[in-house]
């Protein structure tokens, strides 16, 4: 599972993690959405490919569960370009879960994300089961799109 996760985060929202003009995103994620420092896999979803033309994001970080067996925590924050200076942290989105975060849209106030999760019959390893999320800007939380 671990090099599983590891082989998916390399990149960046298609991105590779060091991408030209983005900054040490890893320093800025592993600040804010983590307790240890470090994670297993990381992910940075911009509303704009282009680093200049970029004004909001999600980060997603998959942190190692200290003495579980290989289990990640997950954790979702949403930064924001400062005028004239670096991205800030707004803060963490609630109650968004899965694995391969991918397919984000922003706009009028709310973000789509597609994750992966577990189905009926899913071991808790391999997830098959396409979701979509919808993410209310202002209050940072997440549920299942219908």
């Amino acid at each position: 599972m671990k090099a599983l996760l590891l082989s998916a985060a390399i990149c960046i929202a298609g991105l590779p993690v060091a991408a030209e003009g983005w900054g040490n995103l890893d320093a800025l994620l592993f600040s804010h959405l983590t307790r240890s420092g470090n994670a297993e896999a990381s992910y940075w979803l911009p509303n704009s490919t282009n680093p200049t033309q970029a004004t909001a994001a999600f980060g997603v970080v998959y942190e190692y569960i200290e003495g579980s067996a290989g289990s990640t925590s997950i954790a979702v924050g949403l930064f924001l370009k400062q005028p004239q200076g670096p991205w800030g942290f707004a803060g963490p989105v609630a109650d968004l879960f899965g694995h391969n975060p991918r397919d984000v849209v922003f706009e009028d106030g709310f973000a789509m994300m597609t994750t992966t999760m577990p189905g009926p019959n899913d071991p808790r390893c391999c997830p098959t089961v396409p979701t979509r999320w919808r993410i209310d800007l202002a209050r940072l939380q997440a549920w299942q799109a219908r």
